[in-house]
């Protein structure tokens, strides 16, 4: 009832009037009593407006408009500390925006929070797995008395539209409780459901709500229109909602179709459907009334009837055995899954910690420069003591002005953290690989800048505001400003730690320099510039391997006439793109391992010629190795060292499970050794088959070496291969594209941190030359008086760059063990270097030291032009 009898008091016009009542009847009583007889009216004024109950608030809105003229007096200092903290927050909520869409962002679907992954771990197993097969899925679909639902899923890309102009688009495999279980309703027609997900049921897509936007104007009658998929006629369905894209994170599906229309489109013959392949990822929500500890435990004391599902007749029995006594794992999955989490998780925290180093720099610089404006400003507050002004008051007026800079920084970081974000999301996706996430601003996004903003108010705030109400009033009216001693050393303080944060940002990212570089250089076993490298992925089930040979061999003969050609050759995958399969292999007559032993590659004639892979013995595939020859492989040294140590393994056997029952080939050639999955791990045992004499269908790569301009040759050759693959979207790159994509994570890690680590040497130096300079000014009369006394130009210079030298000195001596403490944490992101490598130490600290002697230069020049005439007059 209190807060509906004041609340009148907040409008103006009531507030006018009553304030006016209230004058009247104090000037009255004024002249009806003697001098003196009722005490201080003013003091009884405030005490009638404490009543109204709104005086604080009333307060607080004086000193945020007191604060704003008094930052609009100062339009320098309030740019720079505006900008200084804009640029950390803004680095800050960048890096954050994509943690949040990353890990935290919740995907758009009915009551998120709900939804589990399932995975499964076997015993004696560190890692559990995320992939299930179709059976698997089916039968966790059915256990209805646990879950009200259980989606598998899995990304993939479609060729739309009809042969010569296909457009290859993004979109994924699902079953059919996929939105059933995502509780999603559809934006137009119909979602998939559980019937689609039969063979038999006629095939159905549904659109995302972007896709149908871009492609069918949001036309209702899209829905039953039929379009081409991989040549296959597919219906629509209907459009999901809008802001759902899938439930891969980072990935867009445009079209969602169900894993059974797999068999009536030819799609690898339904093979992916059968039990022997785990690629479905899958999502469950558990009923209602069923907890997920509850849904664990139902589901574990099923698995001995539902595993029947997990395992294939050819699986080992070691694995059949492992499968059966593993147990099922439920983790929150409302955030989706991607792959990206487990590569991008810690270099983006490390990125956090970074940029958050960078901030308390910023933070640093302006309570450096607070320190000097409250110093100017002491006669002010001896003033407002004087005529009795609350030494909480006047903090409070500090801090409030702290909090209005930071508001200010608080947007243009926003602003900037909008830009900066998508920009690092376009270097993400300058991969073999496009990233999309959701960067739209959320309530996590503004919650986490609030936050931060207030933190460095805070941070930046509260010394100057101490420093600004210690002391008495007299003692503060008569000082002078600029003879004012308060707060230096903390000021110098700020500094050395300034330097030693820089000290740390530099030496990280001279690490992350001296990382990339080194991968750089590393010799990958082939050489990657000049190769093209053209995917086919042609996989439908009538392409039998006979007409494939056929068709393969006629492109290779046709690219090879094209000008500028030197080589091509093909291929079931190409270095770094990690496409291998693995499978055992031993020399003949030893017994086969019970698990994957080396790497397979299945490459045609040619092939480490076009790469420029030397072989160490032997030959290569020819023509005559196809699939009426004995079968013959190529082995790496790798695995030769292991398996025929000391002699060359050309001409002998070794027995491999390519095929069931395991068959025998014959080694006819040793090649150097690859990188296969990366430059970072040392190359595996590798064994190469011809392409030609593999039963199974496999997708397929062209490698073609060109020398002169590569788009002139891209265009001619894909002018020689569309025509004779018209139901095909050709995908051209460059193979030097392919193994730079592999180095995101390293170039991101070098190039952000060396940007932020320039930045906050930049800040640091900002800082140094801030407080040299207000040093000098302090002690302007004293520098006056040395020289009218005879100290030469020199001496000065000297002294002042010695406190510059001084400061940095400090900060580097609390920069080197922090850094050392630092780097443990990113060592196992570093390749090629030690996290204290010596030459990057020292590159740091003699940066560090020279832009710290830069910055207290053109003090201490300025201190060396000091007139002493000019000086002992003004004394």
């Amino acid at each position: 009832m209190i807060f509906f009898r004041r609340w009148k008091y907040l409008i103006p016009t009531f507030r006018r009037a009553e304030e006016r009542d209230m004058q009247e009847e104090l000037d009255s009583l004024a002249a009806m009593s003697s001098e003196g007889e009722l005490g201080n009216l003013t003091r009884a004024a405030e005490r009638r407006r404490e009543a109204w109950g709104w005086t604080r608030l009333e307060q607080l809105a004086r000193d945020v408009r007191y604060a704003a003229r008094s930052l609009r007096k100062s339009p320098a200092f309030t740019a720079a500390a505006v900008v200084s903290l804009g640029l950390g927050i803004g680095a800050n909520t960048a890096i954050f925006t994509l943690i949040d869409a990353l890990m935290l962002r919740w995907l758009p679907v009915h009551n998120p929070q709900e939804l589990v992954q399932v995975t499964l771990r076997a015993k004696g197993v560190a890692d559990p797995r995320e992939n299930f097969n179709y059976p698997l899925v089916r039968a966790f679909a059915d256990q209805e008395d646990v879950l009200a639902g259980a989606a598998g899923f899995s990304g993939a890309n479609f060729s739309v539209g009809r042969p010569g102009a296909l457009i290859r688009t993004p979109g994924a495999w699902v079953s059919g409780a996929f939105y059933e279980t995502l509780g999603l309703k559809p934006e137009a027609g119909r979602l998939l459901t559980r019937q689609d997900d039969e063979t038999s049921s006629p095939v159905v897509a549904v659109l995302s709500y972007n896709y149908w936007q871009r492609q069918f104007a949001a036309s209702p009658a899209a829905v039953g229109q039929s379009i081409l998929i991989n040549g296959y006629p597919v219906t629509i369905a209907g459009v999901s909602p809008p802001g759902f894209n899938g439930a891969n994170v980072g990935s867009v599906a445009d079209i969602t179709l169900p894993l059974a229309a797999m068999v009536p489109m030819n799609i690898n013959g339904g093979v992916l459907l059968g039990p022997g392949n785990y690629w479905l990822r899958v999502l469950a929500r558990p009923r209602m009334g069923v907890s997920v500890a509850e849904a664990k435990a139902r589901l574990n004391a099923a698995w001995p009837a539902i595993s029947a599902a997990a395992i294939s007749p050819g699986m080992p029995r070691w694995l059949q055995e492992q499968i059966r006594g593993a147990r099922l794992e439920l983790t929150p999955g409302g955030t989706g899954w991607t792959l990206l989490r487990a590569r991008f998780e810690k270099p983006l925290l490390v990125l956090m910690t970074i940029v958050a180093l960078v901030l308390l720099i910023a933070c640093a610089n302006v309570a450096n420069l607070s320190l000097a404006r409250g110093a100017a400003r002491r006669h002010e507050v001896g003033i407002r003591l004087a005529i009795g002004a609350g030494r909480w008051r006047i903090a409070r007026q500090f801090l409030i002005e702290s909090a209005l800079i930071s508001l200010c920084g608080g947007l243009l970081g926003v602003a900037l953290a909008v830009s900066g974000s998508r920009a690092l999301l376009s270097v993400l996706s300058s991969g073999p690989f496009k990233i999309a996430f959701d960067l739209t601003p959320n309530l996590h996004l503004l919650a986490f800048t609030g936050a931060v903003a207030l933190a460095c108010a805070i941070l930046f705030g509260l010394a100057p505001a101490l420093e600004a109400t210690e002391g008495e009033a007299p003692a503060a009216l008569k000082e002078d400003a600029r003879m004012s001693h308060s707060g230096s050393r903390l000021r110098s303080s700020l500094v050395s730690l300034q330097v030693a944060l820089s000290l740390v940002l530099t030496i990280g990212s001279g690490l992350f320099l001296r990382t990339l570089q080194n991968l750089r250089t590393l010799d990958p076993g082939f050489e990657s510039e000049g190769v093209l490298l053209a995917g086919i992925n042609e996989q439908r089930a009538e392409n039998r391997p006979p007409q494939l040979t056929a068709l393969f061999n006629d492109l290779v003969d046709r690219i090879e006439q094209v000008p500028g050609v030197l080589s091509a050759s093909v291929s079931d995958n190409t270095p770094m793109s990690g496409g291998t399969w693995s499978e055992a292999a031993v020399p003949k007559g030893q017994p086969l391992p019970d698990h994957d032993s080396a790497n397979f590659i299945a490459i045609g004639p040619r092939y480490f010629e076009t790469m420029r892979t030397p072989l160490v013995s032997g030959r290569e595939f020819t023509e005559r190795d196809g699939a009426a020859s004995p079968m013959v492989a190529i082995v790496n040294e790798a695995f030769a060292r292991r398996y025929f140590p000391g002699r060359d393994p050309v001409g002998s056997y070794i027995t491999a499970t390519v095929s069931r029952p395991p068959v025998d080939l014959q080694i006819v050639g040793v090649a150097k050794n690859m990188a296969l999955d990366g430059l970072r791990s040392a190359p595996p045992p590798a064994v190469y088959v011809s392409y030609f004499q593999r039963s199974q269908l496999a997708p397929t790569m062209l490698n073609i070496r060109v020398t002169g301009n590569f788009a002139d040759a891209e265009r001619a050759i894909r002018a020689q291969l569309q025509p004779r693959l018209p139901k095909i979207p050709l995908d051209i790159h460059g193979l030097s594209e392919q193994v730079e994509g592999t180095l995101l994570q390293e170039r991101l890690m070098a190039m952000l941190a060396s940007a932020f680590g320039v930045l906050a040497l930049a800040l640091a130096a900002v800082g140094l030359y801030g407080v040299l300079a207000y040093a000098v000014a302090r002690r302007r009369n004293e520098i006056g008086i040395r020289f009218a006394l005879g100290a030469r130009q020199g001496q000065v210079l000297g002294m002042i760059v010695r406190d510059a030298a001084r400061l940095v000195a400090i900060g580097i001596a609390i920069g080197l063990p922090a850094a050392w403490a630092a780097s443990r944490f990113i060592s196992s992101m570093l390749f090629g270097v030690t996290p204290m490598d010596t030459a990057t130490v020292i590159w740091a600290t003699a940066t560090l030291a020279l832009a710290g002697l830069m910055a207290g230069f053109l003090p201490a020049w300025r201190a060396s032009r000091v007139n002493p005439m000019e000086t002992l007059r003004n004394e």
